[in-house]
């Protein structure tokens, strides 16, 4: 048996696993159907697609000093396709970052002569809480459009990791 990531390392590869699936499932929308959104929600599909893995990208530069740095430009309004190739790099850089930086370790900030100090553990239930709520925004999006949500909770990353999880399904 081997021994199971930390649950925090575990939670990041699900944010990312999440992350994979709703870009996929937006992989094929027409340019009508990226620009919708919904009351509540942060914006269009494509704004929201963007300002995910922008966030994520930034909170590894908080932790490390060094943001993944996409192959575009922001202004120019990535594709889909350009968006999940950057994601898996955030990803990537994400998880690393939660295999090796402590939890407790301090984030320095400075912006306007003011500074704010935190533990790195902030950084990581940012990326998990935002993440949620984004994909959130998306899939209700996506329901309102008629159109298939995948099931990015944690019950669909169990059934997409069922040995992860020692997962048995059977009949009493």
């Amino acid at each position: 048996m081997t021994v199971p990531e930390s649950t925090l390392v575990e939670l990041i590869a699900y944010n990312n696993w999440a992350n994979k699936q709703i870009l996929a499932a937006c992989q094929g929308l027409s340019a009508d159907q990226l620009a919708a959104s919904a009351p509540g929600a942060y914006g269009s599909i494509h704004a929201t697609l963007g300002h995910i893995i922008h966030a994520e990208a930034d909170y590894v530069g908080r932790m490390t000093g060094e943001p993944p740095q996409p192959p575009f430009k922001w202004q120019d309004g990535p594709t889909v396709a350009e968006l999940s190739a950057f994601a898996k790099q955030v990803g990537a850089a994400l998880l690393d970052a939660a295999r090796r930086i402590p939890p407790t370790q301090m984030v320095h900030e400075e912006e306007d002569g003011q500074y704010i100090d935190y533990q790195a553990r902030l950084l990581f239930m940012q990326a998990i809480n935002h993440g949620i709520e984004h994909r959130t925004n998306i899939t209700t999006i996506l329901s309102a459009l008629g159109l298939p949500a995948p099931e990015v909770d944690g019950w669909g990353y169990l059934f997409s990791h069922a040995d992860r999880f020692e997962m048995k399904e059977g009949s009493l």
